[in-house]
């Protein structure tokens, strides 16, 4: 039988790095990861990663066994079918206000989100928080806002990027005038 870890996301960071900021009870969550894949790398085959910077990360933690996957690999065999629609959809991913919400709000750039829906009378947005049923949402999607300061690359964007929707995502300060130019450009291309 073959084992397989498959990684996304700030799971790799927290094996990674003691100095990722979290909460206390994160902390623990960080040093149970730790502690399960010391136990597990033994019998595990394969560590699954679908961004380079995920592999960087966990070679950092001293886990060599890494095969880097495209999404398209991942989650669906064929691209998504388009329905067609009057409005032009733009999706934005916030998971809701938890903890620090001030906190939360900033990394994933919801005061972007806000000042953009005030700009673009124009757009439908449709927000999302991790529990719709994407294959349901996706057909509709013209364009996806991610402005995050913190977060990495998401499962949103690659599934964007396997549908051929254009996005919006960057690691640095988020540009409001830039975006607005992408979404003009997304427009256009409709």
């Amino acid at each position: 039988m073959k084992l397989i870890a498959f990684f996304q996301g700030t799971d790799a960071l927290l094996i990674s790095r003691w100095n990722f900021p979290c909460r206390p009870y994160k902390r623990l969550y960080q040093i149970w990861m730790r502690i399960k894949i010391k136990l597990l790398n033994p019998f595990i085959n394969e560590y699954w990663v679908d961004h380079s910077g995920l592999e960087r990360e966990l070679r950092k933690a001293g886990i060599t066994k890494i095969v880097k996957l495209r999404p398209d690999e991942l989650w669906y065999p064929e691209p998504i079918k388009k329905i067609k629609h009057k409005e032009f959809n733009i999706l934005y991913y916030y998971p809701g206000d938890r903890g620090n919400a001030k906190l939360w709000r900033w990394v994933y750039g919801y005061d972007i989100y806000l000042e953009l829906k005030q700009k673009l009378k124009n757009v439908h947005w449709i927000v999302v928080n991790g529990t719709a049923d994407m294959m349901e949402v996706l057909p509709v999607i013209d364009f996806y806002l991610r402005p995050n300061r913190h977060d990495g690359a998401s499962r949103l964007r690659q599934e964007c990027e396997i549908n051929n929707i254009p996005y919006y995502w960057t690691r640095e300060k988020p540009n409001i005038s830039e975006i607005i130019k992408q979404i003009e450009k997304a427009k256009n291309r409709n």
